[in-house]
């Protein structure tokens, strides 16, 4: 046993030992602590610590389990060995011991086989030869063991190079002998064994270059081990064996003898290269080998290269596969080793450049020429690599280079031409391309960055890894923008070249680059533009300027298309105009940056939805202009001749073919040339594929264009097409085919006619189409159009009739007006196209023929709108074939949208168009508003929303055609009021009399319309309401101005009706600016407006018409529609009659039938108690009544779906000034008379109101359903009514709570239900939603403690509701405390506990309540007891210290109370009026309380301990008094629990401490304490931090209070025995940190041996994980301690 330094020993060897025998404890926790303890002392005392380990490990693993946990401490303790204190025969027992581990099992890579080597590695070095010599004693044993054996000397190997590589013979001669006897499956561990040696070689000799290891004899060894592993080895079947060989041979070679590496490579090198038929792992080893060789070959300075260049060839050859395979590996768990594998093989073949250059070059340009795919991309791909680190040994090879790289240029594989676009920008950069062949190759870059990714590959032997068409795309792009911006010396190879780029087909998809390109050459030679046009004019073979124009103004179509072509298109045209017309190039600067501005943002360009229109567009007038600016007729022809050229560089389905289209026939409306324009037109026709629709328009546009100054010409080819539809070779060519065939082609033909005639139509001079349009509508020659079955051909027949009708209002704007005839003819022919054909067969035909629709309506707007004005049949006609498009389903809303505006378009045109006068527009506007009711109350939302939208608009028309005319203010003449007719609209009706212009007020029917859309104001959709407010603005705003009938009675308020109308229109304006607005808010304000505009008739009118109104399928369109009714009855009741009210309560009450939603139907009723307490009530209750009678006869209104609806009027005839009495006189029966529950037998009498009845079970019942109907309500009189009796009431209800969940709890749940259903109904009444919520979560809770915590935040709402009634409602309570059930006094005691609150405003109230509380703390019901005690330490702040004294002694009694939920309510209780106390009254019982709370901090309960941890700390205000010194005696008590707590298993325990400590952290006067208290480790959850914090502590006590350290460890050291074993591990390793930091001898002599030793008892015998691995790591804190000093010297005696 050694002793400490005070001389006291301590059981030192008994802790390690107990330490090393926990190694193998069942915890993985306390084998973690013991292992870390363990490897922390061993450096102190290894000897002793592998004394231990040695006792242990005798048995093995049969006597201990954790074998690896021992021999790694055993690692650890040898290497802190010093040298001195190394026992060889020590290390020899230990090192058989380890092997004998080893060769114990078969295993040959368990942990513990892994720890024993581990072991033996660490005996190595200190012991190389001992640790060798007890592995070579293995060799001579057991077969099985030398694997492991092996294993072992690679790993010393690799540790310790230095002392291992001179041994290395006495290793070699004995591995060599048995090398030939190992079995397959150990020769790779014999192979990596032979690397590693190699590998401690190769670094000794680069350590020690002088000192020379290798002698005969190793050599000797290693030549035959390299002949044994290439001969047999590398040679094996086993794949593993075969790579760890090959591995081994690869750091061997640079070992053995040159002469047997010479003779040993025609074997080595095959079988090397065999391996690259595997995986690319395995390619990466055999690579480095394969570098090793060639390394070890061809760059020794003992001799010439082993290798001739023929030799490597094969080799070469084999690498070059190698880097096409792994050279593209873009996966993540591959693309690694790929990048690895294709670093070595460019290692190898520089190695070979430096000793064979120029023949590793031809080798490689042969191997382009073979154009062997693999062999041709590894051989680039290795010519891009070492081209610029051999560039001058390769330097006269250049042509060579160039030759070879042309003829591979051709090639179609994809990794190839990858591979040559690099190699060109690669050669670029080192001055290769001159010339001829310079401009090939830049043209081959050219051609690759055309590639799309629509280009079909093979991708089996094109494809390389995940490399395509859009990767090589992309090198392509970067590799030629590369050389333009890097390279000035490629400047003149690239210009003028690059502008032969631009026109060819196979180059379209690089114009942006070589835009792009183009734009910055020009703009470095912009200074020498005079020289650009000299070479542009000198090269031969460069397109002339209008070449370049035509082909470039086509390429700007797309303005989104890739890399910004627009732009880039833009800049060229920019930096090339001086090639143009001098003339032109002011206009290009000023005109080219807008363009530019337009495509800048491509995103913005995005969201209009016609951008490619916007920009087509632009594209032609910047092309007109161009023409009119440059007024060269020569040029202008020459650049027509360019277009027509041009056809042949783009698809028909091209949407650039149809802009070329448009481009010439803008050109060609400049050119006079008939004959010019006559052969160009033919020409274009010819080459256009009118079957593909986007081509068919751009012809047609183009034809258009022409017309414009050539109209004759135009249409006598149109008609020569049409004449010869039917009879052209094509035609008959056809009629072999099916008629769907012919049909489809037929269909082409006569959609290009249509549109042909109709753009020509829209684009001719005004002046010239009168007698065109006549003579084509006239001869009925468009209805040889009609036939068309395909949606496209319709589509564009229909866009065709409706550039006809275009044609004919645009010559009307410019004063040349004439009326078309056969309009309706055309209207028909429309209607028949957007129809449905049975046979047709399309594949998009829904889709198709929505589009077809919605072309077809825009047509039939535009013909509407034309002269002559519609019939009745026609007009009858278009709507009932158009109407029905608002129920059209909203997807997809790209074309359905369009459609439904182009509808609302036609039906307003209809409008405009129809009728001869203001009454017959009338007629017309209802009629349609009458068709479309059934849209504007669907319950689909977007059908409401058309369907307003529709009537908006119509009624915005319809007050266009009749504003003005009539002053509504009786004014005659001219004056303000009238508003003037526009002349243009309205024509000849000004010379009729205003009376017979427009129609009379009462023609409108406002009453209808008012009730239809004024739900809408209330609609779920935004739109919707703001669509129907400004129906309802359109409505009154244009009746004002109308005429009332002579017979009407009605008499209108014209000041109070312009008020009104201004404020409709002050929310028309909030809606429409979209400001933030309650939506109720503003339907209020517009029902208010309605309502003052509304005639007495109107108004009958709208209330006998709202059943249907309000029950409406939306929910807050039927609540606006009653809203509104009432609104109407409560300000102009008075105006009806009895029959009006007899005929609405009736309507009414028959919407509240139908309504099945519940809450519409109170709302409902709603409006009915409006309606009677507005006008004459007796007449709306008989109705009500009557209804009752009915169905209490006929109905079982107990059963009926949805609840009986009379007697949801009941609730809401409870809010009438009159009726409401009645309820009420019932209703305090009701209350006074509770419905008697069972087993209750203390009731109040009955109520004299049903004196003379007796009531039965299910009277009683009734009773009770009507109590809580009177309740739910809501009346304002029947709340008043409650709110007199609040008082009362509540205290019933509350005591009868207590007696409810009594009987709940034996079973009886009945009247608990009734009576929360009561409770509730009374929340509802009185408006106390908050108490009905926490009725509704707790009410049917049967557990004591949930119900009278019910009861209390039921109490708390009240007080806070209604502070007035707390008075009368705690008299009574208080009263009931004295009752003899326990549980009405504990009903009456959780609500006075609450009550009690808010009572402070009462003070002999107040003082009755205390009293009664403190008698009743000493109640037999512990609940009782708790709830007194609660409510004493809730009196009010402000009375609370006349009665501190009086709770505190209270409290003082109950902390010792023997029910432990009263100790916690105590406790709690505490916590709340300490925070409030005054020193006097809490300083004579301070001590009293500490020691009580000091007792409580030991309790099982957690909340308990808490609260008791918390009181504690705030009774720390109180002791600066005269109890100061006795208070910090017993702070100081406390403080190890409070520390030992901070790691408490529950959370609210470590909290409380915290904050406790804190507390009284300045009372304790401890420098660093509070700076302690604010560290992480502190407030940490986190167990090592926990640790850490109490090392810190440990040291400040020490340091600052050296007399507190005795009592703090003696208290930390009881707590040992604590009943937590947490708090137990929290107070070892308190009490062993102090210690251990300790030097007071008097504190080491009293407790270093008593905690050691009890450490060491506890290891042994806890059952508790955490508290042995806690006792494991103290004790390393004690034994590393330097008051352990002496132990350091302790041995163990060993016995074998």
């Amino acid at each position: 046993m050694a002793s400490s330094s005070s001389g006291i020993p301590v059981p030192a060897k008994e802790a390690i030992q107990v330490l090393v025998l926990s190694l193998a404890d069942e915890s993985p926790l306390v084998r973690r602590e013991s292992m870390s303890s363990l490897k922390d002392i061993v450096a102190l005392n290894p000897l002793l610590v592998l004394d231990c380990c040695y006792a242990v490990s005798k048995g093995g693993r049969r006597r201990f389990g954790n074998m690896a946990g021992i021999f790694q401490v055993m690692a650890v303790g040898i290497r802190a060995l010093d040298k001195k204190d190394v026992d060889p025969a020590f290390m020899a027992k230990l090192s058989k011991i380890a092997t004998a581990e080893i060769i114990s099992s078969k295993e040959l890579n368990a942990d513990w086989q892994r720890a024993a080597a581990g072991l033996l590695v660490a005996i190595g070095s200190h012991l190389p030869d001992l640790m060798m010599e007890e592995i070579f004693l293995c060799f001579s044993g057991a077969i099985s063991a030398l694997p492991a054996m092996v294993q072992i000397l690679a790993d010393f190997a690799s540790a310790d190079a230095l002392q291992f590589t001179p041994r290395l013979k006495g290793v070699l001669s004995r591995v060599l002998p048995v090398l030939g006897n190992v079995r397959d499956v150990h020769r790779p561990i014999f192979a990596n064994a032979f690397k590693c040696w190699c590998q401690a070689a190769g670094q000794y000799s680069l350590d020690f270059p002088s000192h020379s290891f290798l002698d005969g004899d190793i050599l000797s060894f290693l030549n035959s081990a390299f002949e044994l592993l290439l001969r047999a080895w590398a040679t094996s079947r086993d794949f593993k064996v075969r790579t760890s060989t090959v591995d081994a041979l690869g750091q061997m070679v640079g070992l053995i003898a040159r002469t047997q590496l010479k003779s040993a490579l025609p074997r080595l090198v095959p079988t090397i290269l065999e391996l690259y038929k595997r995986d690319q792992y395995t390619a990466l080893l055999a690579t480095s080998s394969l570098y090793n060789l060639l390394n070890a070959s061809l760059l020794s300075e003992t001799g010439p290269p082993l290798l001739d260049f023929e030799d490597l060839t094969v080799i070469l050859s084999t690498l070059l596969p190698v880097v096409c395979i792994y050279n593209d590996c873009k996966e993540s768990s591959s693309f690694s080793v790929g990048l690895k594998t294709y670093n070595e093989v460019q290692r190898c073949f520089l190695t070979v450049g430096l000793v064979y250059p120029d023949d590793l070059f031809l080798f490689l340009l042969n191997k382009c020429r073979l154009k062997e795919e693999p062999l041709t991309f590894g051989a680039l791909c290795v010519l891009k690599h070492l081209l610029p680190r051999s560039s001058e040994a390769w330097h006269s090879k250049r042509p060579l280079l160039v030759e070879a790289v042309k003829s591979l240029l051709d090639e179609q594989n994809l990794g190839v031409q990858k591979a040559v676009s690099e190699l060109i920008v690669v050669m670029a950069s080192h001055c290769y391309l001159t010339g001829p062949s310079g401009e090939l190759f830049v043209e081959y870059l050219v051609r690759h960055c055309a590639l799309s990714d629509r280009d079909q590959y093979d991708h089996e032997s094109s494809k390389v890894g995940i490399f395509g068409p859009a990767e090589l795309r992309a090198i392509c792009e970067k590799g030629l923008l590369l050389i333009t911006f890097t390279i000035p010396e490629m400047e003149h190879i690239l210009w003028p070249f690059l502008l032969k780029m631009i026109i060819p087909r196979v180059y379209t998809g690089t114009s942006a680059t070589v835009c792009r390109c183009i734009s910055e050459l020009c703009r470095h030679r912009s200074s020498y533009s005079n020289a650009m046009l000299d070479e542009c004019k000198d090269r031969a073979g460069i397109p002339n300027p209008e070449e370049l124009f035509a082909r470039l103004v086509v390429l700007l179509h797309d303005p989104l298309a890739r890399e910004q072509q627009a732009t880039h298109i833009l800049m060229v045209l920019y930096y090339l105009a001086p090639l143009f017309p001098k003339n032109i190039n002011l206009f290009w600067q000023d005109e080219i940056p807008k363009m530019k501005a337009y495509v800048s943002d491509t995103e913005d360009l995005k969201l209009d939805p016609s951008y490619q229109e916007t920009w087509d567009d632009m594209i032609i007038n910047f092309l007109s202009e161009s023409l009119d600016v440059i007024q060269d007729t020569a040029w202008v022809i020459s650049l027509g001749y360019a277009f027509t050229e041009q056809y042949v560089l783009y698809t028909p389905d091209d949407e650039h073919s149809a802009l070329l289209h448009r481009c010439l026939g803008i050109l060609l409306q400049k050119v006079d040339d008939r004959a010019y324009v006559r052969d160009k037109i033919d020409w274009m026709y010819k080459q256009a594929n009118i079957a593909i629709p986007s081509n068919r328009l751009g012809l047609a546009k183009a034809m258009g264009l022409v017309a414009a100054s050539h109209l004759d010409t135009v249409l006598d080819k149109l008609k020569a097409i049409l004449d010869n539809v039917g009879q052209s070779i094509f035609q008959r060519i056809l009629s072999f085919f099916s008629d769907g065939r012919r049909m489809e082609e037929s269909d082409d033909i006569h959609a290009a006619l249509a549109l042909m005639y109709g753009y020509a139509a829209r684009y001719a001079p005004s002046t010239v189409i009168e007698a065109r349009i006549d003579a084509l509508v006239g001869t009925n020659m468009l209805s040889r159009l009609l036939h068309v079955r395909h949606p496209t051909a319709k589509q564009a027949v229909i866009t065709a009739i409706d550039l006809l009708g275009r044609a004919v209002i645009n010559a009307a704007e410019n004063g040349a007006s004439f009326p078309l005839k056969r309009r309706d003819q055309l209207l028909d022919y429309i209607l028949t196209l957007m129809g449905v054909d049975e046979n047709d067969d399309f594949a998009d035909s829904s889709l198709e023929l929505l589009r077809t629709q919605a072309l077809a309506l825009s047509a039939c707007t535009t013909l509407v709108s034309v002269e002559p004005k519609l019939t009745i049949d026609t007009r009858n006609r278009v709507m009932k074939a158009t109407l029905g498009f608002f129920a059209l389903p909203n997807d997809p809303i790209e074309v359905v949208n369009p459609l439904i505006d182009n509808l609302i378009t036609l039906l307003c045109a209809i409008l405009l168009m129809s009728g001869e006068d203001g009454r017959s527009r009338a007629d017309q506007l209802l009629h349609i508003l009458q068709q479309i009711d059934q849209y504007v109350s669907s319950p689909v939302e977007y059908q409401r929303r058309r369907g307003s939208l529709a009537v908006h608009e119509m009624l915005l028309k319809f007050r266009t055609l009749c504003a003005g005319g009539y002053c509504a203010l009786g004014c005659h003449g001219n004056c303000t009021h009238n508003k003037q007719i526009d002349r243009t609209v309205h024509g000849n009706f000004l010379n009729l009399p205003s009376a017979y212009v427009f129609p009379s007020r009462e023609a409108l029917c406002l009453g209808d319309r008012v009730i239809m859309y004024l739900p809408r104001c209330a609609d779920t959709n935004s739109e919707v309401r703001k669509l129907s407010a400004q129906i309802l603005d359109q409505l009154f705003s244009f009746s004002l101005s109308l005429p009332r009938s002579l017979g009407s009675n009605s008499v209108v308020d014209i000041e109070m009706s312009y008020s009104a109308l201004s404020s409709l229109e002050d929310v028309i304006a909030i809606l429409r600016s979209d400001a933030s607005i309650d939506p109720s808010e503003v339907f209020n304000r517009i029902v208010s407006s309605v309502c003052t505009l509304l005639t007495k008739d109107e108004l009958v009118g709208t209330l006998h018409s709202c059943t249907t109104a309000i029950c409406d399928r939306i929910k807050q369109s039927a609540e606006g529609a009653i809203q509104a009714v009432i609104e109407f009855v409560t300000k102009r009741g008075a105006e009806l009659s009895e029959t009006d009210i007899s005929r609405t309560t009736q309507s009414l009450l028959s919407a509240a039938v139908h309504v099945t939603e519940k809450h519409l139907r109170l709302e409902t009723l709603g409006a009915i108690s409006s309606l009677a307490e507005n006008t004459n009530s007796k007449i709306v209750f008989n109705e009500v009544l009557a209804a009752a009678g009915r169905d209490i006869v006929t109905k079982d209104i107990s059963r009926l779906r949805g609840g009986w609806p009379m007697q949801d009027a009941f609730y809401v005839f409870s809010q009438h000034s009159v009726l409401s009495y009645l309820f009420l006189e019932h209703l305090i029966s009701a209350l006074n008379q509770s419905p008697v529950l069972k087993g209750d037998k203390e009731k109040g009498e009955i109520s004299s109101h049903f004196a003379d009845t007796q009531m039965d079970d299910d009277i009683l019942q009734a009773a009770i359903l009507a109590f809580t109907a009177f309740f739910r309500g809501g009346g304002k009189i029947g709340k008043k009514a409650v709110e007199q009796s609040y008082a009362p009431v509540l205290a019933a209800l509350i005591i009868q709570l207590g007696s409810c969940h009594s009987l709940a709890r034996s079973g009886q749940h009945e009247p608990l239900r009734a009576l929360l259903a009561a409770f509730q109904a009374f929340c509802e009444c009185v408006g106390d939603l908050e108490m009905g919520k926490i009725l509704a979560r707790g009410g049917e809770q049967h557990e004591k403690e949930k119900w009278v915590n019910l009861i209390g935040d039921v109490a708390g709402c009240i007080s806070i509701k209604r502070p007035k009634e707390v008075q009368t409602i705690c008299l009574i309570l208080t009263k009931s405390l004295n009752r003899q059930q326990s549980f009405q006094r504990e009903a009456a005691a959780a609500a006075l506990s609450e009550f009690i609150r808010y009572s402070g405003a009462y003070n002999s109230l107040l003082e009755q309540m205390v009293e009664a509380l403190c008698r009743y703390v000493s109640d037999e019901s512990p609940t009782v007891r708790c709830l007194c005690l609660k409510g004493l330490v809730q009196i009010p702040s402000n009375n609370i210290y006349q009665y501190t004294t009086q709770v505190l002694g209270v409290i003082l009694a109950l902390l010792d109370d023997l029910d432990e939920s009263v100790q916690l309510t105590s406790v709690s209780c505490l916590l709340m009026i300490l925070e409030s106390s005054t020193n006097d009254a809490v300083e004579p019982i301070l001590l009293n309380l500490s020691v009580r709370l000091r007792n409580l901090q030991a309790c099982m309960n957690a909340k308990i301990r808490a609260n008791a941890f918390a009181a504690f700390g705030i009774l720390s205000n109180f002791g600066v008094g005269e109890q100061r010194e006795a208070f910090l005696e017993q702070i100081h008590g406390a403080f190890s629990r409070l520390i030992l707590h901070l790691y408490d298993d529950d959370l609210s325990v470590r909290q409380a401490c915290r904050n406790t400590l804190k507390r009284i952290a300045p009372l304790m006067e401890m420098e660093g304490l509070i700076g302690l208290f604010n560290l992480h480790g502190f407030s940490s959850d986190h167990r090592v931090d926990y640790e850490g914090f109490l090392r810190d502590l440990a040291r400040q006590l020490l340091l600052h209070a050296p007399s507190r350290v005795d009592n703090c460890v003696a208290s930390t050291i009881q707590a040992f025995e604590a009943p937590w074993p947490t708090i137990q591990a929290n107070a070892i390793y308190f009490s062993s940190s102090i210690i251990s930091l300790s030097d007071d001898q008097r504190i080491l002599a009293l407790y270093y041996t008593q905690v050691f030793g009890v450490l060491v008892g506890k290891m042994s015998r806890s059952s508790e994980a955490i508290v042995r691995a806690t006792c494991s790591s103290s004790l390393g804190l004690l034994l590393k301690s330097p008051n352990s000093a002496s132990w350091r010297t302790a041995t163990l005696e060993r016995v074998d």
